[in-house]
């Protein structure tokens, strides 16, 4: 399992907005415009459009990578999510990808053997459980940012 940075802004509702610019954009061939206070690495989140709302990291040339191309009115939020923040999502995607999608919990082959986090009734624990502690001083009750 993949656990990306926007799957953990929406988990703790929290996007981290820094600013949020209103207007007509353009995505074409991927590259947002107009894209005059935008940077290679700025997380923004889309919306108002209709194929490419969400949240993304801009690549070289303000490109939002697999974006369909459209036109749309509609607001471009500029997020600022912290460092720590970017360092726990890292630490929990490792923890989701070591402990895969297996519905075995425990399993052993020979010399090898491997045993799932469980919670209390011996069920595969989920990482928002695992992590509950790290992310509840980033979790809000209402996000500014409506995706």
């Amino acid at each position: 399992m993949f656990i990306s940075v926007p799957d953990l802004m929406r988990e703790t509702r929290n996007y981290f907005p820094a600013a949020a610019t209103d207007g007509t954009w353009t995505l074409l061939s991927g590259a947002l415009s107009p894209a005059d206070s935008l940077h290679v690495g700025d997380w923004v989140a889309v919306t108002g459009s209709v194929c490419n709302n969400g949240v993304y990291q801009l690549s070289e040339g303000c490109v939002i990578p697999g974006a369909t191309d459209e036109s749309w009115e509609g607001r471009i939020w500029l997020l600022a999510p912290p460092a720590d923040f970017l360092t726990l999502a890292e630490e929990i995607g490792l923890w989701a990808k070591q402990q895969g999608s297996s519905a075995a919990v425990k399993e052993s082959f020979g010399a090898y053997s491997r045993e799932l986090a469980t919670d209390s009734q011996g069920k595969p624990i989920t990482w928002q459980a695992y992590f509950a502690r790290q992310l509840a001083p980033w979790r809000r009750m209402y996000t500014e940012v409506k995706l």
